[in-house]
């Protein structure tokens, strides 16, 4: 699992016949210590993010098949929680969700 930041919704009027009630969603992954890094990555959302909400996230078309009980799913990534905040003890940080 990772740490991301979602910051958008993906819409479309055509899409891929397996991603059919499915929510798409845009994150950015985060750092260990809270700043954005990395590609922007189109992920399922099963759980009605929102915008600017701090998310765990799984990178495996696999697991999502599984977790989600569905077959074939054409994507690379799935929220698969929200986080209300994170205490950094060592760097006395707080990331909020």
């Amino acid at each position: 699992m990772r740490l991301g930041r979602a910051i958008g919704n993906v819409v479309s009027t055509i899409k891929h016949e397996r991603l059919a009630g499915i929510k798409l969603m845009v994150i950015k992954p985060v750092g260990p210590q809270g700043d954005l890094e990395g590609r922007k990555i189109i992920v399922a959302d099963y759980l009605n993010t929102a915008s600017g909400s701090l998310v765990y996230w799984i990178e495996n078309g696999t697991t999502i098949c599984k977790v989600m009980g569905r077959m074939s799913i054409p994507l690379r990534g799935c929220i698969v929680g929200q986080v209300d905040k994170i205490d950094l003890e060592k760097g006395r940080r707080v990331i909020d969700g």
